[in-house]
């Protein structure tokens, strides 16, 4: 899967840990960036790979039905129940309606 390492690689900056038998990628970003969802989708359907989810572990803070990436500030709509404990904390967000950067929301999953 050489075309999707260097896809995750140009958008993310750092090698990614792909397993095709359990059918994930995951890749670590070394600096704060805003994130294109879509962009990501299409860069791996480009790459004849499915996409079947996107989670993000990231310090976000939710506020007022928002979810707020740390430190870049960058938004979206929160889908579901707002986590128990509020401020900035290091959470699992999964990515929900990524083909339409208006619909996408972001659901706390822990």
């Amino acid at each position: 899967m050489m075309g999707l390492e260097k896809l995750l690689r140009g958008l993310y900056g750092s090698v990614p840990q792909l397993d095709m038998d359990a059918q994930f990628a995951r890749v670590r970003v070394p600096t704060p960036m805003t994130f294109d969802f879509r962009a990501l989708a299409d860069g791996i359907r480009r790459n004849n790979v499915g996409t079947a989810g996107i989670e993000v572990q990231a310090v976000i803070d939710v506020q007022g039905g928002k979810v707020v990436f740390q430190p870049t500030g960058q938004t979206f709509p929160l889908e579901g129940a707002p986590p128990a404990e509020a401020g900035p904390a290091r959470r699992k967000v999964r990515v929900r309606h990524w083909e339409d950067p208006a619909a996408t929301t972001l659901e706390v999953v822990r």
